[in-house]
C-alpha cells in the first residue's frame, strides 16, 4: 500500500511539472549595446488586456518584488534601479496578436524597443520598428495565450548601427502573464 502511494505521489509530481500552468518563466537576451556585449537574464512582463499588448522589461540584475509589481501595473521600464543607479536593460512593447488574443509573428505590426547601459547614458537608444518593412528586427517565433495569467513565448533577433555604434540582439522568452492588467500599454489599433 505504501509503495502504491509513493508511485501515485511521484506521478502527481511529474504531472504537475509537465502542466503549462506550472512552467517556469524563462528570459534571456544576448546583445551588443553600443559595441558592448551584455547578457540580460531577468525580466518582468506587463499585460494591457484591453489591447492584448505586452511590455517586457529585461535587466542584467534582478528587479525587486516591488519594482516588478510596479512595472506590471504601469508598463513603464525604469532606467534606474531602486537605489538610483543606472541599469543595463532593454524593453519590448508590442501587440503579439495584432490586437487579437492569439500571438503570431506575422500579426505584429509595430515593436517599440529601448536600451539603456549602466556605463553611459550615451549608449541609450529607443526605436520603433514597423513590420514587415523594417528588416532590422525579425520575429522567429511567437506563441501563447494572451489573457490574464496566460503565457507568451517568443524569439526576436536583429541588429542595427546607430551613430556608428553596433547594436544587436537575440531575445528568447517564455513568460507567464500577470493576473492583474496593466493600467497602460501599447495600443494595437483593434
Amino acid at each position: 500500500m505504501l509503495a502504491r502511494r509513493r508511485v501515485f505521489l511521484a506521478f502527481l509530481f511529474a504531472l504537475a511539472i509537465a502542466l503549462p500552468g506550472f512552467a517556469e518563466d524563462h528570459c534571456v537576451v544576448k546583445a551588443v549595446v553600443g559595441g558592448k556585449p551584455v547578457t540580460l537574464k531577468h525580466c518582468a512582463v506587463a499585460f494591457y488586456d484591453s489591447e492584448n499588448s505586452v511590455t517586457i522589461f529585461f535587466t542584467e540584475a534582478p528587479l525587486s518584488a516591488e519594482e516588478a509589481q510596479t512595472f506590471q501595473m504601469n508598463a513603464y521600464p525604469d532606467e534606474k534601479d531602486s537605489s538610483g543607479h543606472r541599469r543595463t536593460a532593454t524593453h519590448l512593447a508590442f501587440c503579439p496578436g495584432g490586437g487579437k488574443p492569439t500571438p503570431a509573428p506575422g500579426a505584429v505590426k509595430s515593436v517599440e524597443m529601448g536600451w539603456s547601459h549602466a556605463s553611459s547614458v550615451f549608449l541609450s537608444r529607443q526605436w520603433v520598428f514597423e513590420l514587415p518593412q523594417d528588416k532590422e528586427l525579425k520575429i522567429g517565433k511567437l506563441s501563447g495565450d494572451l489573457k490574464l495569467g496566460g503565457r507568451l513565448s517568443g524569439r526576436m533577433t536583429g541588429g542595427k548601427k546607430s551613430d556608428g555604434l553596433d547594436y544587436s540582439w537575440d531575445f528568447d522568452f517564455d513568460l507567464r502573464l500577470p493576473d492583474k492588467a496593466a493600467a497602460a500599454g501599447q495600443g494595437c489599433g483593434s
